[in-house]
């Protein structure tokens, strides 16, 4: 027997997918306040920077603007590197996920006597008692209720 399973659905509407969503929506949420802080701080050194302009030589006004301009290529390298650690933990999280669909998927067919099992996205036409979504979906709800989501101190 061939079956199909839509592993779409499954990667984005598993209890799994919708809490590893949720723990990076939360870091993320954590990462904009630490930046609206920084970026609060550099406004008001770029402030008074503006004001010291007439009362500071030349020389040492340049050395307070490179300085400053320091400070915010700073903030902006903690904003790519956060970035990046977010990616990393969403990719490592969804791997856990899809690895573990795909033992379901194992596990299901197995059970269903099919010896093959296509993505539904590839299949044109199907008749729905071949489709094992619901039943995998099902199955890996409660194998893998939640994915947890590493993300490393940056």
């Amino acid at each position: 027997m061939v079956a199909v399973v839509d592993v779409q659905l499954i990667m984005q509407e598993s209890v799994a997918a919708k809490s590893i969503h949720k723990q990076l929506d939360a870091q993320r949420q954590t990462y904009q306040k630490e930046i609206a802080k920084q970026e609060d701080k550099l406004r008001g050194a770029e402030q008074e920077l503006g004001r010291q302009r007439a009362d500071l030589p030349p020389d040492a006004f340049e050395q307070k603007r490179r300085e400053f301009e320091q400070q915010v290529a700073e903030v902006q390298r903690s904003v790519q590197t956060r970035k990046r650690v977010l990616d990393q933990a969403f990719n490592e999280s969804m791997k856990k996920l899809h690895d573990g669909m795909l033992q379901v998927v194992a596990e299901v067919a197995g059970e269903q006597k099919a010896s093959l099992v296509l993505a539904k996205q590839q299949v044109v036409l199907a008749e729905k008692s071949l489709d094992l979504t619901n039943p995998v979906l099902e199955r890996l709800n409660k194998k893998m209720p939640t994915v947890a989501v590493t993300v490393p101190k940056s």
